[in-house]
């Protein structure tokens, strides 16, 4: 079907409202650890303090949410990338991929790529997890990308072909 790629996958909007809810109550709690020794000695009382701790919540979550929708893979003819921030510095072609497998991490499934290297990525999108980060669809996205990978991996590289190019893999985190 020509025009169909490339795909993108990004989390849902449950997932970045999870997420940006997640990453402000950090922010928000961090803030409160910060200002509560300088409460307690009456520098400043905690009615002055409570704005700016749910300033720094507030924008944890913004950060936190901008970052969530920007997020995510594009699926083509040559391999998978990462969307957003350092995109360019992380690529697995398809004939360098071994396997593409859904596996248990913490408390998400999430597909992930096995390199002909021996190194492995968890791929940032799709991905399930429990309340919010549900995502009803993961097991199609997942086809898509095994289908992806079956129809093009036994493609020849192109003459000025590099390797590999990805920095950060899941088992380096």
């Amino acid at each position: 079907m020509p025009g169909a790629l490339p795909i993108r996958f990004r989390p849902t909007p449950g997932q970045a409202v999870s997420r940006a809810a997640r990453v402000g109550l950090i922010a928000a709690s961090a803030a409160a650890a910060v200002m509560a020794p300088f409460a307690l000695t009456h520098r400043f009382s905690w009615s002055a303090a409570w704005p700016v701790v749910v300033a720094v919540g507030a924008a944890g979550a913004v950060f936190a949410a901008t970052h969530a929708v920007r997020g995510g893979i594009v699926l083509d003819e040559t391999g998978v990338r990462p969307t957003g921030a350092r995109s360019w510095r992380m690529r697995a072609e398809w004939h360098l991929v071994t396997e593409i497998r859904a596996e248990r991490r913490g408390c998400r499934t999430v597909p992930v790529v096995y390199l002909a290297s021996g190194r492995t990525w968890r791929l940032p999108a799709p991905y399930d997890a429990g309340l919010l980060e549900r995502d009803t669809r993961f097991d199609q996205k997942l086809c898509v990308i095994r289908n992806l990978w079956v129809t093009h991996r036994s493609r020849r590289p192109p003459p000025d072909h590099r390797g590999e190019t990805y920095s950060r893999t899941a088992a380096d985190a």
